[in-house]
């Protein structure tokens, strides 16, 4: 870590003030203007004048100081199981970071730490002292170190050999904003410097750095996957060996697709204990600030999922038990890992149950950066009572960068986003394009193949009969079947609603549109159940995939029916995706993912990504509008 102290926006080779010096008068007073006392670092001016509320939040990128929530773990010290190797609860585990402590963890970690200096004064008078203190709002939320004989502590009272010298200071903020009712993320640091002659103060204003979801745009670095080994479980706990069925399939055409895309960095193998839906375990993120020269100063930052289960793992540990290595696994050196539920669903099994899916990070996706939101935007389904955990989109909505668009995913089984809608790079005016399922496209396609002769052709292609639910049937009969027809219907409807929804909140149109064809049929359930009329993808969901970023796409392999050998659903995603640029490969997932369960699931359900963060837009930098 360098020790100088990063240059402001714009190439300017001083740091921003904010002055308090000791005056000639005994009487307290703010410092003036041209009074220099206390350098604010974080590129920004952070100063507060006496016509500024102490009790205002407001803070602006042109005028306030950055500070990042150093939630990481750069020593890689938080222990993951207790005593004998016992497991810890999940608050327990989620609440060891970098902030939890009151030592700067090494030279990584000061450079997590937004710098602060007093410059020397030379004449302070010998009894004088100087405190710096956070409003009380902000108390217990940041932490202050100061530099004292190399080494840095907490800071307390600095004496006037300190303040003769010049004081060197940092502060960190010790969580992410949650909650802005109980802290909007906002500090004001006072400066206090007493002495015989005079008692001056003057205020600096910070903001912690918002946590900002990742979008697909961003170059794909590696792939995470469940460990092929079943018993490789949680936190070292032996389990029944047990082989996944289509794994192997799975991983060697991911593996093929990533290699042919340039990417050959191992996958990140996940000790999920055979629960293999990696996309639901955790959402990516990031919170950056100004570091030296100017340059964005990242860690990562992952989102645990907060779906509370059903059927608890234990009451201590209510989320989803393969989703605990975000903090054993994944949080370390510039990684944080953060929880975020509502606790009261704990005692909620029926609601769990019923209406938990959309708390899943396979609903919540990222629009790419666009006009007013250089960072992106987030996006989720829900409505009504089939929505994400409130406490955990309260969080996303106060982080105050990407506020979230809602469309509605209850004609959906699973009910996530992430079954009908995805992003990827394009050659288009935008940079970018909304990949969409269309099931009338589907539909169209059996209609049109039945019409020219197709119509006796198997409607599954390559999977064997036990492994479908009606191995049989042909072109023909599905373009007649009720389920099939029904979930044409209810999904159609669904995705027009979702798109008038993107279009009126987010301005997406059908210019910024990628259809593809997927087939949905209507899920059979019983009448007693809550939910009703909603679908699944009958054969495997291209719309559920993974972008990699660089113009490559891994969807889902179709076993659709064929016409000259090729599979109608293939030819007609690669003709859509090839018209902007996209480039799509092919992975084996049905017995892996699609046909598994109720309504399955498919690639981005079962893989998350890791991703190049080099070339994000610095969110302080430029303003929404």
């Amino acid at each position: 870590m360098s020790d100088h102290l990063p240059r402001l926006r714009g190439g300017l080779a001083a740091l921003t003030s904010i002055v308090v010096l000791a005056g000639p008068t005994a009487t307290a007073a703010a410092a003036t203007p041209s009074e220099v006392l206390l350098r604010a670092d974080s590129n920004r001016d952070g100063r507060l004048t006496a016509d500024d509320d102490a009790g205002d939040d407001t803070w602006t990128a042109a005028r306030g100081a950055i500070m990042l929530p150093n939630v990481d773990d750069d020593q890689s010290s938080c222990r993951t199981t207790g005593p004998k190797g016992a497991r810890l609860s999940d608050a327990v585990l989620a609440a060891c970071n970098d902030a939890a402590d009151e030592v700067v963890n090494g030279a990584a970690d000061l450079a997590d730490l937004a710098r602060l200096e007093i410059p020397a004064m030379p004449h302070i008078s010998p009894e004088a002292e100087a405190t710096v203190v956070p409003d009380v709002r902000s108390r217990g939320k940041v932490r202050l170190f100061v530099e004292r004989e190399g080494k840095w502590v907490t800071a307390g009272r600095i004496s006037a050999n300190e303040l003769r010298r010049g004081v060197r200071l940092a502060i960190e903020a010790r969580d992410v904003i949650r909650d802005p009712a109980v802290w909007s993320g906002v500090t004001d640091l006072t400066l206090t410097v007493v002495s015989s002659a005079s008692t001056r103060t003057d205020r600096v204003r910070l903001r912690v750095a918002p946590v900002l979801f990742q979008h697909d745009l961003l170059p794909l670095e590696r792939a995470v996957v469940a460990s092929p080994e079943a018993p490789e479980t949680l936190e070292g706990r032996k389990a029944a060996r047990k082989t996944v069925p289509g794994a192997q399939a799975y991983r060697r055409d991911l593996r093929r697709a990533l290699n042919a895309a340039g990417l050959h960095k191992p996958s990140r193998e996940w000790p999920a204990g055979g629960d293999q839906w990696i996309g639901d375990m955790y959402k990516a993120a990031y919170a950056s600030m100004p570091g030296p020269d100017g340059k964005e100063h990242r860690i990562v930052v992952d989102l645990r999922s907060p779906a509370v289960m059903p059927k608890l793992p234990a009451r201590d540990r209510p989320l989803r038990d393969a989703s605990r290595p975000v903090f054993t696994k994944l949080r370390g050196p510039g990684v944080a890992g953060v929880q975020q539920f509502d606790a009261a669903r704990v005692d909620q099994p029926d609601v769990n149950l019923y209406y938990g899916s959309p708390s899943s990070p396979g609903n919540f996706g990222t629009i790419p950066p666009h006009q007013g939101y250089p960072t992106g935007r987030i996006v989720y389904g829900g409505a009504g009572r089939f929505s994400p955990d409130p406490a955990f989109t309260k969080m996303l909505a106060a982080q105050g960068y990407q506020d979230p668009v809602v469309v509605d995913t209850g004609w959906l089984g699973v009910g996530h986003l992430d079954e009908f809608l995805h992003f990827v790079p394009a050659r288009n005016k935008r940079g970018w394009a909304a990949v969409v399922a269309d099931p009338r496209m589907a539909m169209k396609l059996l209609q049109d193949l039945a019409g020219t002769g197709g119509g006796n052709r198997r409607l599954v292609q390559g999977v064997k009969p036990a492994k479908t639910d009606h191995p049989a049937m042909t072109v023909s009969q599905a373009v007649r079947d009720k389920a099939l027809v029904n979930g044409t219907r209810i999904a159609a409807q669904g995705v027009d609603k979702a798109l008038r929804q993107l279009r009126e909140q987010a301005d997406i149109t059908e210019d910024d549109i990628v259809r593809i064809p997927v087939l949905y049929t209507k899920v059979a359930l019983p009448k007693d159940y809550p939910r009703q009329n909603v679908t699944a993808a009958y054969l495997p969901n291209a719309a559920n995939g993974v972008s990699t970023g660089t113009g490559g796409y891994l969807a889902p392999k179709q076993h659709g029916p064929r016409r000259a050998g090729a599979d109608v659903f293939a030819e007609a995603i690669e003709r859509a995706l090839q018209k902007v640029g996209v480039r799509v490969h092919w992975i084996e997932d049905w017995d892996y993912a699609h046909h598994v369960g109720t309504v399955g699931g498919d690639i981005h359900c079962v893989t998350n990504v890791e991703r190049d963060l080099s070339t994000t837009t610095s969110w302080w930098n430029t303003p929404r509008s």
